[in-house]
């Protein structure tokens, strides 16, 4: 199953989707410095959110500060569940089960909080949308 980046944008805005992040939070200046300097917390990566993949599917990601995620359809019903792991200016995602390891990588949040983020290996986008700011969501955490 495809995994699906939730927060690599956030790395260095300390907070999804919020203006008050933007600005208070200074971008990085080149690209050594993102993810390394000026990344967020776990804590404050925890939350809900809302990806729709460029074919149209829409999946809810639970992301927990525990470094643990929940996919799930918009039904609830569970699609995946793994571990996730910031590395440098990237999110990475390692699923429970046979499937490798794979890296995202987010854009900036516009105006009204979403972001693109694209597969490590460039061949799958997705927007991204922060809908719940704290990782309390529904969603089970991972065991």
């Amino acid at each position: 199953m495809k995994r699906f980046l939730v927060v690599a944008a956030c790395g260095f805005l300390a907070a999804c989707g919020s203006n008050e992040a933007e600005q208070t939070v200074e971008a990085p200046t080149n690209a050594t410095e993102v993810g390394t300097t000026d990344t967020a917390s776990a804590s404050q990566m925890a939350g809900t959110y809302e990806m729709t993949m460029e074919d149209g599917t829409v999946v809810r990601q639970q992301v927990n500060a525990d470094g643990t995620y929940v996919d799930t359809d918009l039904q609830g019903t569970e699609l995946e569940r793994g571990t996730w792991r910031q590395e440098g200016s990237q999110l990475c995602y390692d699923p429970q089960g046979a499937e490798p390891e794979e890296c995202w990588t987010g854009g900036t949040p516009g105006a009204d909080g979403t972001f693109e983020a694209t597969s490590g290996d460039g061949a799958e986008t997705a927007t991204i949308r922060r809908i719940e700011n704290s990782g309390t969501g529904n969603m089970a955490p991972l065991n």
